[in-house]
């Protein structure tokens, strides 16, 4: 996943010679495709191997910054040039692809060293720009540059392997079951942990701080692939006492096999003092295709220690979603986001939604809750505290 905290655009710094790509093995089957899905009409392939380059030397300095589907392109400018012409290829094998069959895209540039490319559908473009003076174009390189513009997201994939296909590891448990599908916004974790504030949280709890690990300890978890309907509870044993090593593992005694998690209608309306030893879960579809979560979970160690009760609604916002949680004050909470796929290099991304930190045990049974909704943007920082 993504360790840099920031919100600055981020500079393209993986658009190589083809060539240099392809040791890296990414394939894709869009090699004869259009930024809108269509195949290029004979009249718009280049040919640079019949052009008459009217003595324009090769546009050298192709520089690229990776935008919002779009990738901005800017070069060096060439003595003598009225004009530009840019060249695309959508094509992402591994065997790069000469440009002289390359796609015009665009050649109403002027005497522009810069032009924007938007709107794009492909996973990879090749580019390759040539001067122009007179009508005559120079000279195209032999091999172009390639830009990812998305790629599967590593993120994504840990979370679906943890949660939707692989068994919960040894005093885990999980239960799995289904809404409707809907649009791709990819999967989000709603996840209850006890964090590490004390000496007594660091004891009991789940070892940590903040993180978008998809597989991060926690004592309830509910992970919705929102392009597939997916839903997982996924609930941690229980530990009587435990702490972090300085190497980052963490080390338990006295531990207890996580109850079983049941999918009911109202989880959030159960109360602490019921005697039902299960993880209650309650997921149903909103009305904008958000979906609703109601949670009472309970620890294996003793049920006096009280439920962890919340009811939370994630509702759709562009790409993501807002979260409105009505929950116990303790433990904290964090909503979580892995998109489907990431723009630029093929690493891990994960938006946080929202965070709301905890207050002390004694809050689980207290019946003190908090309302609290999510601010402003995801972020890709580890906290994203929500307002209270």
């Amino acid at each position: 996943m993504r360790i840099a905290h920031t919100r600055k655009p981020r500079t393209l710094v993986i658009a190589v010679v083809a060539a240099g790509l392809a040791a890296g093995g990414i394939t894709a089957a869009t090699s004869d495709l259009s930024p809108g899905g269509t195949r290029p009409s004979t009249d718009q392939i280049a040919n640079a191997a019949a052009a008459d380059t009217g003595g324009l030397p090769r546009v050298k300095g192709l520089k690229f910054t990776l935008g919002d589907r779009s990738v901005k392109l800017s070069w060096k400018k060439v003595r003598g040039a009225d004009g530009y012409r840019v060249y695309a290829d959508y094509s992402c094998s591994n065997i790069p692809t000469s440009t002289s069959t390359y796609q015009l895209i665009e050649e109403h540039l002027g005497q522009r060293s810069e032009w924007t490319h938007r709107a794009i559908t492909a996973t990879c473009v090749n580019y390759a720009v040539a001067a122009v003076r007179d009508g005559k174009q120079g000279a195209l390189p032999p091999l172009g540059k390639r830009v990812v513009i998305s790629t599967a997201n590593r993120d994504h994939a840990n979370a679906t392997k943890k949660f939707f296909t692989a068994a919960p590891d040894a005093g885990d448990t999980v239960g799995r079951t289904r809404v409707a599908p809907g649009p791709d916004r990819g999967i989000v974790l709603a996840r209850a942990y006890i964090r590490n504030k004390d000496t007594f949280t660091e004891s009991i709890g789940d070892h940590r701080g903040w993180t978008a690990n998809p597989a991060a300890s926690s004592k309830v978890t509910v992970a919705w692939n929102t392009g597939t309907g997916e839903i997982a509870a996924y609930v941690h044993k229980s530990c009587l006492a435990g702490a972090r090593l300085p190497n980052g593992e963490s080390v338990e005694a006295g531990c207890f096999n996580a109850l079983p998690a049941a999918f009911v209608s109202h989880a959030a309306s159960v109360g602490d003092a019921s005697t039902d030893q299960r993880n209650l879960i309650s997921v149903s579809r909103t009305d904008s295709g958000g979906l609703s979560i109601g949670v009472s979970a309970v620890n294996s160690i003793s049920s006096t220690l009280g439920r962890i009760n919340g009811q939370l609604t994630l509702s759709p916002h562009k790409d993501t979603f807002r979260v409105t949680l009505t929950a116990d004050r303790f433990p904290a909470w964090e909503f979580i986001r892995y998109p489907h796929f990431v723009q630029g290099a093929p690493i891990g991304e994960a938006k946080v939604i929202g965070t709301r930190d905890q207050t002390t045990i004694g809050d689980l049974t207290s019946g003190r809750q908090s309302t609290c909704t999510s601010t402003g943007a995801e972020t890709l920082d580890f906290e994203n505290p929500m307002s209270c």
